[in-house]
């Protein structure tokens, strides 16, 4: 992995977030309104999705940065305990958070349920790609 590539995994949490903020603050409001059919569909999940795709990806982080900072590799098995605690604790955490939202003025809706676990698939899959995938010839190193 080249170094632009490392840097630009190590602020993929904060761009997801930032995207994440944009749409609830700026495009929900304006778009949110059945009048806009699937787009207002789409933006009222898309936060729920993201989210968890944010936490996922600070795993692929965590484990760049411990591997840019020391000249050992981090075990398959490791990566793999860590993206499994990753995964256990999002689903769980977002989905008591989304089951649990009742009488607070958040909707509740089974599209956020799936797109919660949709995220949090994504994420696993995108640390599979980043990080566990045969194809790659070295780990990621910062400079």
């Amino acid at each position: 992995m080249t170094r632009q590539k490392s840097r630009l995994i190590l602020f993929l949490p904060a761009i997801i977030l930032i995207l994440n903020e944009l749409v609830r603050t700026f495009l929900r409001p304006i778009y949110g309104r059945k009048e806009y059919g699937l787009v207002s569909e789409t933006l009222g999940w898309l936060p729920n999705f993201l989210a968890p795709l944010a936490f996922m990806s600070i795993a692929i982080v965590i484990i760049i940065l411990v591997e840019g900072s020391s000249d050992k590799l981090v075990s398959k098995k490791s990566k793999l305990l860590l993206l499994f605690a990753f995964a256990i604790t999002g689903l769980t955490g977002f989905l008591v958070h989304e089951i649990t939202q009742k009488g607070t003025g958040l909707t509740f809706d089974v599209n956020d349920i799936y797109a919660t676990i949709a995220g949090v698939f994504f994420g696993a899959y995108l640390f599979y790609i980043i990080l566990l995938n045969k194809k790659r010839k070295s780990a990621p190193r910062l400079q």
